[in-house]
């Protein structure tokens, strides 16, 4: 099976990741299907595990069209200088993000790539990203982990949420399942522990959070406060 090729834009052609603009008008309709309908509970989760006080930046890489942005946002405080930014290499997924965003204070989407962020060091008080890693290859996920520390602060935070190393057989059915499907080594890196060993390889200290469904982790990792 070959993988059909879609047009890219012209920020999804400066990387080397798979992008989504193609996806972008049902995306919304597919991301429930995708995660068993479990896409809301993993972003509740994430949120509670970020502990926010409601006065931070946070950096949503790989945001799609926006859903976890807007939840983080809510979560923050409209009456500080708090703000989540969402960022996609895909531009329709961007502008659909601005689209249903719009009038929410606090929040902001940009159309870039992951392994390049547009932002100074040590911006972001927290990073979060949801189903992102399944999308680019190994040296990829070394390249985004150490731009995402580059950004943030001393001892801030990442949430990860994605395709892991299975631990059931309907876990394993699920995730080559979509390896399957999508045609994308990446999904089989993901299986193969190769996200876990890039976050070996990172300054990052992590550890899982949670396993769902036989093939999806959940990740806290920490920036050293002297970093």
């Amino acid at each position: 099976m070959h993988k059909k090729q879609h047009p890219r834009s012209a920020v999804a052609r400066q990387t080397e990741g798979i992008t989504l603009d193609h996806a972008a008008p049902v995306y919304d309709l597919l991301a429930p299907i995708m995660t068993l309908g479990l896409e809301r509970r993993f972003h509740r989760m994430v949120i509670r595990q970020l502990a926010l006080r409601g006065d931070e930046q946070v950096l949503d890489i790989g945001c799609g069209t926006g859903t976890l942005t807007r939840d983080i946002a809510a979560a923050l405080s409209d009456k500080t200088n708090s703000c989540c930014t969402g960022l996609d290499a895909a531009e329709k997924m961007i502008a659909a993000a601005r689209k249903k965003a719009a009038g929410i204070r606090n929040i902001q989407f940009d159309a870039a790539i992951a392994e390049r962020l547009p932002y100074a060091d040590r911006t972001f008080d927290a990073a979060v990203s949801t189903f992102f890693f399944h999308h680019i290859h190994f040296e990829l996920k070394k390249k985004v982990l150490a731009e995402t520390a580059r950004v943030l602060k001393p001892g801030g935070r990442m949430m990860i949420v994605d395709v892991d190393i299975p631990t059931s057989l309907f876990g394993t059915l699920c995730a080559r399942s979509g390896h399957w499907l999508f045609q994308q080594n990446e999904i089989a890196e993901n299986i193969e522990g190769r996200l876990r060993d890039a976050m070996d390889k990172s300054s990052f200290s992590w550890r899982a959070v949670s396993h769902h469904s036989g093939y999806i982790t959940v990740f806290e990792l920490n920036k050293e406060e002297s970093l």
